[in-house]
């Protein structure tokens, strides 16, 4: 048998092996209704309180912006109390700390992406996904 040839099949058995025996980063999952973590490739879900769900901080920024509404409370020296319509105007300004929460919104029947950390022992729920 030709040695180049063993030693060709050789190396591309090992990679196929190296690259079937370490599971995907990323895959897709569907929360239970008892709120455990199904994944597709896996039967068995992982119950609640043993995956961890992303939480995203971020900076909000708005523009300029007007926003008319009903203001109620205002004293009127001879009617009393007033209720009436105003505009109220806001500068631009930049919010830190603005924290974008999916997590509550978990319910039974969202498919979520799941990212494995920690030498894939830890799966994070990193959001839900929903189809185009």
């Amino acid at each position: 048998m030709n040695s180049g040839a063993s030693k060709l099949a050789r190396v591309i058995a090992e990679r196929i092996a190296s690259q079937t025996a370490r599971p995907d980063a990323l895959e897709l999952g569907t929360i239970q209704a008892d709120m455990s973590l199904k994944l597709d490739r896996f039967a068995v879900p992982i119950p609640k309180g043993d995956y961890l769900i992303a939480e995203w901080l971020v900076r909000l920024g708005l523009p300029a912006f007007s926003i008319t509404g009903t203001q109620t409370g205002l004293k009127d020296s001879l009617n009393g109390n007033v209720t009436g319509q105003a505009t109220f105007s806001f500068q631009p300004t930049s919010i830190d700390g603005a924290q974008v929460e999916f997590k509550p919104d978990l319910k039974p029947g969202d498919r979520v992406l799941v990212a494995w950390v920690n030498n894939h022992t830890d799966p994070v729920v990193i959001s839900k996904v929903v189809s185009s």
